[in-house]
């Protein structure tokens, strides 16, 4: 027998801010780059501070210190990590001018007198698929995103508590394990409003957290869409590691798209974690489909947008119900 192929990958790192994620995760949706990974010193920060209120163990926090032979991040910079196939390495040059444009764009004060998307710097190495692709596995163990949910990796023996739900979630190369502040506060605001028999759409389900809290809190159906096929199958694997599949409906789609959900749909709830720019695109869409007496779980929003968002809810006659900020993020719920 042969020896195994060894396929190489780009691994790139661009140094930032907390207020720049955002920004990036809109450019390299454009440039057709997804699942990345994000590295903030404020998510320990957060941790460390709520550890007591929400009885999180901060030593089963994903360690977000660099690892030996990564680039040290500066004193409070955040990092934004992602692959690409070494066949797909053109794309860094159109995103190094995409990051020279957004730097600029950032020093006119496009995006406000206060934004600060720090270096912007992008640093590369090439690396072979069994050097990288397990490696978020010694990081990522089991924890409490909110009160009453346990997340954990399949790779680990964990038990939930008395009263909690615990979630198996092997992210793989999608976003959402819990961690980040954005998904924890869908996953509360969700455990909060969900009523037993309730419809849900998860409009960019990623790692399919959302749709399988859902679906353990009482749904009695999930529509999960996703864009990216690295995503939706890592979401498949999720779905079914919880046993929910005859509960949650996930298909390869773009929500705002004819076709993506199925004719006369109306869902009692629907959780949307991704950017502004692309909330911006499908609120319409989730306005169409939510009940009259429904509810919009939307986040990934940065609190420097919170006007813009405001604006885009007023435009679709929708209204912000409650705005929960956690550091520099925000989660709405809104209503028609």
């Amino acid at each position: 027998m042969g020896e195994k192929e060894r396929i190489e990958y780009i691994k790139a790192t661009i140094s930032t801010t907390t207020q720049g994620i955002e920004a990036l995760a809109s450019v390299l949706d454009a440039l057709g780059v997804a699942g990345f990974s994000v590295e903030d010193p404020k998510d320990l920060d957060f941790i460390m501070a709520s550890k007591d209120a929400l009885a999180w163990d901060y030593i089963d926090i994903p360690n977000i210190l660099p690892e030996d032979g990564d680039i040290p991040p500066e004193d409070g910079e955040a990092r934004l990590t992602f692959w690409l196939k070494k066949e797909e390495e053109a794309k860094l040059t159109e995103l190094r001018a995409e990051l020279i444009k957004l730097k600029s764009d950032e020093q006119d004060g496009v995006y406000g007198k206060v934004a600060d998307f720090g270096r912007l710097r992008l640093d590369t190495e090439t690396v072979c698929d069994d050097d990288w692709k397990d490696k978020y596995k010694e990081r990522f163990h089991a924890f409490s995103p909110c009160e009453g949910i346990l997340v954990a990796p399949p790779w680990e023996d964990a038990c939930a508590a008395g009263g909690q739900i615990m979630i198996v979630i092997d992210p793989g190369m999608a976003f959402g394990t819990g961690s980040h502040e954005t998904t924890a506060m869908c996953l509360a605001r969700l455990k909060e409003l969900i009523k037993p028999g309730d419809r849900i759409l998860d409009a960019g389900t990623g790692s399919g957290i959302l749709a399988i809290a859902a679906a353990m809190l009482g749904a009695s159906a999930v529509h999960a869409v996703e864009l990216d096929s690295d995503a939706a199958a890592s979401a498949a694997r999720n779905i079914e590691a919880n046993g929910v599949s005859g509960i949650i409906n996930l298909s390869l789609s773009d929500v705002s798209e004819d076709g993506a959900l199925p004719a006369g749909a109306e869902y009692d709830l629907i959780t949307a974690n991704l950017t502004y720019s692309l909330l911006e695109k499908i609120l319409p869409v989730l306005k169409n489909v939510l009940k009259e007496e429904g509810a919009v779980i939307l986040s990934g929003i940065l609190d420097a947008q919170e006007e813009r968002i405001m604006e885009a809810l007023e435009n679709e006659d929708m209204r912000a119900i409650e705005v929960v900020k956690n550091g520099e993020w925000l989660m709405i719920e809104a209503r028609k």
